[in-house]
């Protein structure tokens, strides 16, 4: 196998590990927002660690170091084409807000989770402890924008106007999610302590 096909399989391993513990977060965390029960609560906060640390991080690295080395490679520019600098500007955001606002977030939903343990109960204060409105903003962007990522990649669009599109629909997905899943998460918890 030549540099090429191996820094090529590199990156979509990067990118499947990456994708994957994103939605496995995604998955843990609206298992958090969906009980009162202070024991799954502590769980889900622990597997949005476990997957963030896991998968998602050594995804972005191998995803990012591969990706420079396929640039390199290839005699890509950093800014020529749209979709190219789409791809990374995206990603060192995400790579900066994922180990700034969501490290945080996710650390400390682990810690006061592991805290109230003991008495057990989940209390609505440790609940707002552990979900800011920023933390919840940036968790529910990663997804859209890791979209947004691998459309460029895969589709590799010619203008700016498609990427800044593609970008818009991202953010209003991610508005969407930040304002939707908490309120029906609530809903859900409130009709299943009524039963």
């Amino acid at each position: 196998m030549d540099t090429y096909a191996l820094l090529r399989l590199g990156h979509v391993v990067g990118a499947i590990l990456l994708g994957g513990g994103l939605l496995a977060v995604f998955i843990s965390e609206l298992r958090a927002y969906r009980t009162d029960d202070v024991r799954a609560f502590a769980e889900a906060a622990w597997y949005t660690a476990t997957f963030y640390d896991g998968l998602v991080v050594p995804g972005a690295l191998l995803l990012g170091v591969s990706g420079l080395l396929l640039k390199l490679e290839l005699g890509l520019g950093w800014f020529e084409e749209p979709w190219l600098a789409a791809m990374w500007g995206l990603f060192l955001f995400e790579v900066v807000e994922g180990n700034t606002v969501t490290r945080v977030q996710f650390r400390r939903a682990l810690r006061r989770s592991r805290a109230a343990l003991p008495t057990g109960d989940l209390t609505p204060e440790v609940r707002a402890e552990t979900r800011s409105l920023l933390g919840q903003i940036t968790h529910f962007l990663d997804l859209p924008l890791f979209l947004v990522i691998v459309w460029c990649g895969v589709v590799r669009p010619g203008s700016w106007s498609e990427v800044i599109t593609a970008v818009v629909v991202a953010l209003v997905a991610a508005a969407l999610l930040t304002a939707v899943v908490p309120r029906l998460a609530r809903r859900d918890r409130s009709a299943t302590a009524a039963r």
